[in-house]
């Protein structure tokens, strides 16, 4: 079957209009009964926040600075493509500290399973802002 969504996200693919609308949907929920919170684990690509490093930088502090601005409680962000996990998943000798972030915490992908493997790849990566 399809794994639950973790945390605050949506289900998988369901986050269609960019990185800041899912950080706005997740900002909205009412936490009143979650009172440690919920945490959003959101995925991006380095592209999405810019062509250059420094905008990239830029671009995702104003994303978290607008998400807490609303509201939001807890973020965690996962900045690569799905390349690279699909990568490492065929070569995991190239990728000994790979490392991201599944429902608040950080785990090596190489060491996950197969299965944790591809629910992490088929989550959103979103490719624009």
């Amino acid at each position: 079957g399809e794994p639950f969504a973790p945390g605050a996200n949506p289900m998988n693919g369901r986050d269609t209009k960019g990185f800041v609308a899912a950080g706005a949907s997740v900002a909205k929920l009412p936490y009143d009964a979650a009172l440690d919170g919920i945490s959003w684990t959101a995925s991006a690509t380095p592209t999405s926040m810019g062509h250059t490093e420094s905008e990239q930088v830029a671009n995702l502090s104003n994303c978290l600075d607008g998400f807490c601005a609303a509201d939001g409680f807890h973020v965690n962000v996962n900045m690569l493509n799905r390349e690279t996990l699909e990568d490492a998943m065929e070569h995991p000798e190239a990728y000994p500290q790979l490392t991201v972030r599944v429902s608040g915490y950080a785990v090596n992908f190489v060491k996950l399973t197969r299965d944790q493997q591809l629910d992490v790849i088929n989550r959103t990566f979103h490719e624009a802002m």
